[in-house]
């Protein structure tokens, strides 16, 4: 599975609807503080709290543990949960991602994601967190996913924008289209 990380709220659903799910655990707790800071919550708010595993082909790719305020939770069941996009699910609601805070780095798998990815304890790992938020600003979502880098990598797409000197390389709106002629270089025989 390929992320496109510019249209990426846009592509989850999609993406969850072309992988299976496998739910282990859902539940109502007290937000953490990081938690609760990350999503803007009033003191004392509660989250429903899931960690699902996502399949491709019958074979795990993604430990997703997520906290959405309860609000939010209560709109859905666990068996949905279970069946359908948590974006979808937030969107049916009338929740609308508005935007989000994303960040990326790596990780090792520690015993209990191990088990549930089918990797060795101490493999690595894509760690992203993400952070969605209404048009208000309200914090709607809370994602911590773990992808195994053999099953899953992020792409993006760049162009150069900026006058000359301030030249940046800046996240592409579409993906260029093919050209409709390639040049083609001969091929070094190998030494």
């Amino acid at each position: 599975m390929v992320g496109d990380l510019p249209n990426l709220l846009s592509g989850l659903i999609a993406m969850g609807r072309a992988t299976g799910v496998r739910l282990l655990s859902f539940e109502y707790v007290a937000a953490p503080a990081a938690i609760a800071e990350a999503l803007l919550l009033e003191p004392g708010e509660r989250v429903q709290r899931s960690v699902r595993v996502r399949l491709i082909d019958g074979q795990p790719f993604s430990y997703l543990t997520t906290h959405v305020p309860e609000r939010v939770g209560l709109s859905y069941s666990e068996a949905d949960l279970a069946a359908t996009p948590l974006l979808e699910l937030m969107e049916r609601s009338g929740v609308t991602a508005d935007r989000a805070t994303q960040a990326i780095g790596a990780t090792l798998a520690g015993p209990e994601v191990a088990a549930a990815l089918d990797l060795e304890v101490g493999s690595a790992l894509i760690d992203l967190t993400r952070v969605v938020f209404d048009p208000d600003g309200r914090g709607v979502e809370h994602l911590h996913a773990l992808y195994r880098p053999d099953r899953y990598a992020f792409q993006m797409d760049l162009q150069r924008t900026g006058d000359a000197g301030e030249r940046r390389w800046t996240p592409a709106a579409t993906r260029p289209a093919k050209p409709e002629t390639r040049r083609s270089y001969p091929r070094r025989p190998a030494p």
